[in-house]
């Protein structure tokens, strides 16, 4: 569908930061299962940093990507990229490639999935302020260090937020188009050797991918739905939230052909403008709603990352109104669970990971801190989940 094209990228960090910032609510009583820490995090420089990806390998090797500000604004044009590595004992900063550093450029990467120790993929955008003409952004660690890796950009303007690995050979990224008259979406496939541009119905901009198989892959963004059955995308309904006008999907996970869960918000409703968790589950069959845990009915609440261990086990985070919220699904139902704040305000977890050899999980975003008046990354680890 045809949207009149815009400059503004949607990035759920911006949208919890500003709903995180309207108030700060008294921690409510959660269900004790699991136990939450902040992990100390490296930052690059005094301005703004933000993790908004996560993947892990085993318990001393997780990567988590983003951007920094090198300044001397904190603003977009001063965006460079930030890849931290989990070596079991500290997160300390790997060195990544930025291919725009002139005048009013910005490199940021929005997604990160590992198929080895020594080769792991990292997505998102390079681009200019002053020109409509974003460049996809991909980057592969080969064992040493990180490189670019040439991908398509066959339209006006691209960006990719997420990534998936089915196999060394077989990689999804997913995310945005533009055109003078036109937003879609992009879907990259890595077969081995290049990166190629797959024809995708969805109109939305795609923010999650989560590959099950080969013929088997999911991608979500805003309120569509779509599935890769090996041959072709096809579009999957999603179900409308009740209440609320509208709803945007922003992580999906999957545990096996009929367990996968899609996260995000939904917005609107009778009282006036509010933002409520949304979860949809897919059975094998369809999709449908699963209630999420709001445990102070909070009209702020948003998740942003989901990862799932089995069918009796996954996890969502997000932020609600200043502080950080993190979700569990014991098999029956979502249950809140206690999360750590670095701050007293805007403290957004943007994503999370486990590890199915051990259950730990992870979460990582950022915090506003007052001692530095910027944002500083964000991690928290529950290693007895």
């Amino acid at each position: 569908m045809s949207r009149v094209l815009s400059r503004v990228k949607p990035q759920l960090a911006a949208t919890c930061a500003a709903l995180l910032s309207l108030a700060v609510v008294s921690p409510p009583a959660l269900a004790q299962t699991g136990s939450w820490t902040i992990t100390p995090s490296a930052n690059q420089g005094n301005f703004d940093n933000k993790l908004n990806a996560l993947s892990a390998l085993s318990s001393t090797a997780v990567w988590s990507v983003g951007s920094y500000n090198s300044g001397p604004y904190n603003t977009t044009p001063y965006l460079r990229t930030l890849i931290e590595f989990w070596n079991g004992s500290n997160w300390s900063i790997v060195s990544s490639p930025n291919p725009a550093t002139k005048s009013g450029d910005y490199d940021s990467l929005q997604g990160v999935a590992a198929v080895s120790s020594n080769n792991v993929w990292a997505v998102g955008y390079t681009g200019n302020s002053n020109q409509l003409a974003d460049r996809t952004l991909i980057e592969q660690w080969n064992g040493t260090a990180w490189n670019v890796v040439s991908s398509p950009n066959p339209y006006l303007s691209q960006d990719l937020y997420a990534i998936s690995v089915v196999s060394a050979n077989d990689i999804w990224a997913v995310g945005q188009f533009q055109t003078w008259s036109q937003n879609g979406s992009l879907t990259l496939h890595w077969d081995g050797t290049r990166w190629n541009n797959v024809s995708s119905p969805a109109s939305v901009q795609l923010y999650g991918v989560a590959a099950v198989a080969s013929h088997d892959v999911w991608a979500v963004g805003g309120y569509e739905i779509q599935h890769w059955n090996g041959t072709s995308w096809s579009m999957i309904p999603s179900p409308q939230p009740p209440y609320n006008t509208g709803y945007q999907l922003r992580a999906v996970a999957a545990v096996s052909v009929n367990n996968v869960w899609a996260v995000g918000y939904s917005y609107g409703g009778y009282y006036g403008y509010s933002y409520e968790p949304l979860i949809e589950h897919w059975d094998g069959s369809a999709w449908t709603l699963s209630p999420s845990a709001n445990p102070t009915f909070s009209n702020t609440l948003t998740l942003s990352g989901v990862a799932a261990l089995s069918a009796t086990d996954a996890w969502a985070v997000g932020g609600q109104a200043g502080v950080s919220f993190i979700e569990r699904w014991n098999g029956t139902q979502w249950l809140a669970v206690p999360s750590p704040n670095a701050g007293s305000v805007a403290n957004p977890l943007l994503a999370a990971a486990v590890l199915p050899s051990t259950g730990e999980a992870w979460a990582a975003g950022q915090s506003f801190s007052s001692s530095t008046s910027s944002y500083r990354t964000l991690v928290e680890h529950c290693q007895t989940c």
